[in-house]
């Protein structure tokens, strides 16, 4: 009976003990510091994003614009023909018949810093019936990255595709410049792998400096007329067409999507501070980034990134702030 009565002493000691020891622990343990939300990865995955459905926009604005598959921004020089690559290939198709284009890379390094691989199919057949090229009004685009082979379209290893994107052109807005809906989903898979990316977007593409146009038959050399009000024009007759290496572009809408890190977020751009690609900047720059305007995202339980894209200076560097701390990029 000692015996017993000794265990259950000892138990209830060493039970009482544990009580004590696990109290002490609990009063002395001193909350953990928060980590500061400082993560960029899904500010850069929007980025890579929203600038690959945007060249693809680009590709297509340019090569449907006039009848010899002219890409002027994605070369080194000005004017008509194919565009010319540091290496690699390229096929430029355009049936303005059947109102489609097919645009095929081989490799292709272009001078905007890229290597493109892979097929785009830009069709407006089911626009209005006197929409031929991308600045007639009631132009519809559908764009699709098939794989042809085997072949998927792919940027600097990373492979782009659309599961959708309708280009509409509106005509033109209140200040007489010609805009733009663009309607995208696409995924970005990495060659590291890991999560894709999934991006969509809703946004208004302007013109901004609709008034200035180039006249096919003045080889590219004018640059500012005034806008007569005719149905083919980017500021005058049937032959003139956009001259996009001297244009002015600015985006805003609303966009969403999932970064490569499984973080989801959703995001707009006001268009009172519109994103602007300015065109001029390349291809002497070799890349493509926005110059100015600002966008608004927030990954889902966390705080709203702010991206700054600077007044118009071509630096290829943005902002991102998160609350207090911000970081400059630089790509």
């Amino acid at each position: 009976m000692k015996t017993k009565k000794l265990s259950l002493i000892l138990s209830g000691l060493m039970i009482v003990t544990a009580i004590i020891v696990a109290s002490c622990k609990k009063s002395t343990t001193t909350t953990p510091t928060p980590t500061p939300d400082t993560s960029t990865t899904s500010a850069t995955d929007n980025n890579m994003a929203q600038q690959s459905s945007h060249d693809i926009t680009n590709i297509g604005s340019q090569g449907i614009e006039n009848d010899n598959g002219s890409l002027s921004t994605y070369r080194n020089a000005q004017g008509g023909g194919l565009p010319t690559p540091q290496s690699g290939s390229v096929s430029v198709v355009v049936d303005t018949v059947n109102k489609k284009m097919t645009v095929t890379f081989y490799s292709y390094f272009g001078w905007d810093g890229h290597t493109r691989n892979g097929t785009i199919v830009y069709d407006w057949h089911l626009s209005a019936p006197n929409a031929v090229w991308f600045r007639d009004s009631g132009l519809v685009l559908n764009v699709t990255t098939p794989n042809i082979g085997g072949v998927v379209y792919t940027v600097d290893n990373n492979t782009i595709t659309i599961n959708n994107k309708q280009i509409e052109n509106k005509g033109r807005n209140s200040s007489g410049q010609l805009y733009w809906t663009d309607v995208s989903n696409i995924t970005i898979t990495k060659p590291s792998g890991g999560t894709p990316i999934q991006w969509n977007g809703n946004w208004t593409i302007t013109l901004l400096n609709t008034s200035s146009y180039v006249s096919i038959a003045d080889n590219g050399t004018a640059s500012t007329y005034t806008y007569t009000g005719v149905f083919h024009g980017y500021g005058g007759g049937p032959l003139n067409y956009i001259n996009w290496g001297q244009a002015l572009v600015s985006v805003s809408g609303t966009f969403g999507g999932t970064a490569s890190d499984g973080e989801t977020y959703t995001g707009s751009i006001s268009s009172g501070s519109p994103l602007v690609l300015n065109l001029n900047c390349t291809p002497s720059l070799t890349k493509y980034l926005y110059v100015s305007g600002t966008l608004n995202f927030t990954p889902t339980g966390k705080t709203t990134r702010t991206i700054n894209y600077g007044s118009g200076v071509c630096d290829l560097t943005y902002n991102v702030a998160i609350g207090a701390f911000n970081i400059n990029i630089t790509i």
